[in-house]
C-alpha cells in the first residue's frame, strides 16, 4: 500500500526549490526532491526542540507545574532503566543518547495517529539510521572501555576455535543492528498501514480504538529499541572483555 505525503511536504519542498534556485544550485544539481520520512524527521525534530525550550524556560525547582513533573518522571524512570542494566551512575554517561532515541522514535511513531502526517519510522532509511547509531555507539564504548580487549570479546575462550567464534560474533552483531532496524521498521509499517485500511472503510467508527493501539504500539517500539540498546551497551561495558 502506497502511503499519502504528510501535510508538510509540499511545504517543505518548495522552501527547498526556492533555495535551490536562490543560491544557483539548482542549474547545477536539478530538482532535488526531500524525500517525506526526512520532511516528518525534521519535523519531529523541531517539535522536541520547542517543546525543549519551552520546558527550559518554565523550569522551577520551588514550584514545578505538571508539564515539568511529567517530563521529570519521564527522565528519572529512563535513569533508573540504564543504571539497572548498566550500572550505578551509568546513566550520567548515556542518558543523552538513550533519551534522545526515546523522544525521537516515541514521537515518530505517535505521528502515525494523525492521517495527515507520514510516520517517519515506517521507512527503513530512518529505521536503519537509528539502528546504525546504537550499534556504533556501543561497539565504540567497548573499544574505549576496554581498549583491545574489547576485539578479544569476539575470539572466545579457546584459541583454535577463535577465527569461527570470530565470524560467529561478527555476524550476531551486526544482526543485531539488522534486527533493530527491521523491528522498529515492520511493526510502525504495518500499524500504519492497516489503520489508514480501516479508516478508508469505516473511518467513524474506528478511528478511536485504533489510535488507542497506535499509541500502545508507538510505546511498546520505543521502549523494545531503548531497552535493547541499553542492554547492547551493559554488554559492551562488561567486565568479562
Amino acid at each position: 500500500m502506497e502511503h499519502s505525503h504528510s501535510i508538510f511536504f509540499g511545504p517543505v519542498n518548495a522552501i527547498w526549490d526556492w533555495l535551490l534556485s536562490v543560491t544557483g544550485l539548482a542549474a547545477r544539481w536539478g530538482h532535488i526532491e526531500v524525500p517525506d520520512h526526512v520532511v516528518m524527521s525534521l519535523v519531529v525534530l523541531v517539535v522536541l526542540t520547542v517543546i525543549a525550550v519551552s520546558l527550559s524556560l518554565v523550569i522551577s525547582e520551588d514550584n514545578p507545574g505538571r508539564f515539568q513533573m511529567f517530563f521529570e518522571e519521564l527522565v528519572q524512570s529512563l535513569r533508573g532503566m540504564i543504571d539497572s542494566q548498566v550500572g550505578k551512575g551509568a546513566s550520567d554517561s548515556y542518558l543523552p543518547l538513550i533519551g534522545a532515541f526515546a523522544f525521537f522514535i516515541f514521537l515518530a511513531n505517535f505521528c502515525g495517529l494523525f492521517f495527515f502526517l507520514s510516520v517517519p519510522t515506517s521507512n527503513t532509511n530512518t529505521t536503519f539510521a537509528l539502528a546504525f547509531i546504537s550499534f556504533f555507539f556501543y561497539n565504540f564504548i567497548g573499544l574505549k572501555r576496554h581498549g583491545f580487549g574489547y576485539i578479544k570479546h569476539f575470539l572466545g575462550p579457546i584459541w583454535w576455535l577463535a577465527p569461527l567464534l570470530f565470524v560467529v560474533e561478527i555476524v550476531s552483531h551486526n544482526a543485531r543492528w539488522l534486527s533493530l532496524g527491521l523491528r522498529l521498521f515492520g511493526n510502525m509499517f504495518g500499524e500504519h498501514t492497516v489503520s489508514g485500511v480501516f479508516n478508508s472503510l469505516v473511518p467513524l467508527l474506528v478511528p478511536l480504538p485504533l489510535m488507542a493501539l497506535g499509541l500502545f504500539a508507538a510505546l511498546i517500539q520505543t521502549f523494545i529499541f531503548i531497552i535493547l540498546t541499553t542492554v547492547y551497551i551493559a554488554g559492551a561495558e562488561a567486565e568479562e572483555h
